[in-house]
């Protein structure tokens, strides 16, 4: 049993060394073939454990050379120097690849967290990486292109020892920001829901309220007498009016042999085709009927509800069919 052991961590020993491949084993690839450019972040001290830190990486290499995507670091990997830990793992890589027929780029991305602190400030470092290179033509020559480290600094989170906080106040060690992209999303969402919601709102009670340049000719004739008494005066001035809105609205004179000319200019106006009708019926026997008796008060009632109906037309709302009333002439 202890000999069984012994060969399993002796295999995985030489597992292990055939893993780790040594950049010396590779000759450096011609300067000429292959370019490195390092965009660093600007901030070089006052990390801290957690912080992340982004590092942009292009490649440029020429053909007939490609750069061995397998080569790139991996994510998860933990940095050493020496056989210690760096206390830096690799959180996030990604990269994007432009090829044309002289050569190709890529622009590799990638992210960093630290894992690390200690009590005074210390220096930390990104060891530098390899990446190979090869030629497909010739798979079994490979060469290596270097990638230059990253040297930071590290800063305790608090000073060693006892101190008062206002004298701990490094401008290197802000607070814990929040990404507010996401609540700015919910919020623009939120305030266009609001305002789709008012929207629909005001559509729903235009019956009832004003609108800005949704007012025309019946609004005013229905504002002008839905608060009046009947009288044969009022009676008639309601009547001339309401011809004088159908007439402003077609811009000519309204007849029931025209209706169809209102109806193509407003289409609203031919869900309530039959009170247009039952209007022209009153409208002959108040001014042309005179001998015919009426009951003035359901008749006046009948109209100021009439014009209601007609406001709602020219702003083109639907007037619900419950809300339609029939009058015997």
């Amino acid at each position: 049993m202890h000999r069984f052991i012994q060969l399993c961590i002796l295999i995985f020993f030489v597992h292990s060394l055939s893993a780790y491949e040594d950049p010396r084993k590779y000759p450096d690839i011609d300067p000429s073939f292959a370019t490195v450019s390092v965009i660093d972040p600007e901030q070089k001290v006052g990390y801290t454990v957690g912080d992340l830190l982004d590092r942009t990486i292009v490649v440029k290499v020429k053909k007939p050379y490609q750069l061995i995507e397998e080569s790139l670091p991996i994510v998860g990997y933990e940095k050493r120097y020496r056989g210690q830990l760096l206390g830096m793992d690799l959180n996030k890589i990604s990269f994007i690849k432009q090829d044309d027929k002289r050569e190709s780029v890529h622009t590799i991305q990638l992210q960093y967290q630290i894992f690390t602190n200690n009590v005074v400030a210390k220096p930390a470092f990104v060891t530098a990486d390899y990446y190979r290179v090869m030629d497909p033509a010739k798979p079994d020559d490979v060469f290596k292109l270097r990638i230059p480290e990253l040297t930071i600094a590290i800063s305790p989170i608090a000073i060693f020892g006892d101190i008062k906080v206002e004298n701990d106040m490094s401008g290197y060690r802000g607070p814990i920001l929040i990404n507010a992209a996401p609540y700015l999303k919910n919020l623009k969402v939120a305030i266009f829901v609001l305002l789709f919601s008012i929207f629909i709102l005001i559509y729903i009670y235009s019956r009832f309220t004003w609108v800005p340049k949704q007012n025309k000719y019946f609004s005013y004739v229905y504002r002008k007498f839905k608060k009046t008494k009947v009288s044969q005066d009022n009676l008639e001035d309601l009547l001339k009016a309401l011809h004088d809105g159908f007439d402003k609205t077609l811009n000519q004179t309204l007849f029931l042999e025209n209706l169809h000319q209102l109806y193509q200019q407003n289409r609203a106006f031919k869900y309530i085709h039959n009170e247009i009708e039952i209007f022209f019926q009153i409208s002959r026997g108040v001014f042309f009927e005179k001998n015919k008796k009426i009951d003035n008060e359901t008749i006046y009632d009948w109209l100021k509800q009439f014009a209601l109906h007609c406001r709602m037309c020219e702003r083109k709302l639907i007037v619900d069919s419950n809300d339609l009333v029939k009058l015997k002439i």
